[in-house]
């Protein structure tokens, strides 16, 4: 079986982009974070594990709900710590963690989700 049988989903992949803006007048700049609007990398073949992990941690007003997985990428996707990785299946976000390349076969990920639970009406 080739990797590329493995590669059943695809994802869009956001880099983190760092602003800082200068305000003049000998104050400090202020540093921000954001992703773009369009991704950097669009329709990447990848494959969100099924065996994850996740805990609700009851916090106030509400209950937190964090999710922990893995992604496994072709070698060579440029993906980076802390980039929006889009499942384009469902539409779910995730940040990425530090990206491992696997002997030149492939990259695995692993990535979280944190947020609320809504309930669907």
């Amino acid at each position: 079986m080739a990797i590329e049988d493995l590669f059943d989903h695809r994802c869009s992949i956001y880099h983190l982009q760092t602003t800082t803006t200068d305000p003049g007048f000998g104050l400090p700049g202020q540093t921000t974070h954001s992703y773009p609007d369009t991704p950097d990398l669009e329709n990447v073949p990848c494959h969100f594990n099924v065996g994850a992990s996740a805990q609700m941690v009851q916090q106030e007003p509400m209950n937190t709900y964090l999710y922990t997985g893995k992604l496994q990428l072709p070698a060579g996707t440029d993906v980076r710590a802390n980039d929006k990785i889009v499942n384009e299946e469902n539409g779910l976000d995730f940040t990425a963690q530090v990206p491992q390349n696997i002997r030149g076969h492939h990259m695995t990920v692993t990535i979280q989700r944190k947020g609320n639970i809504e309930a669907a009406l």
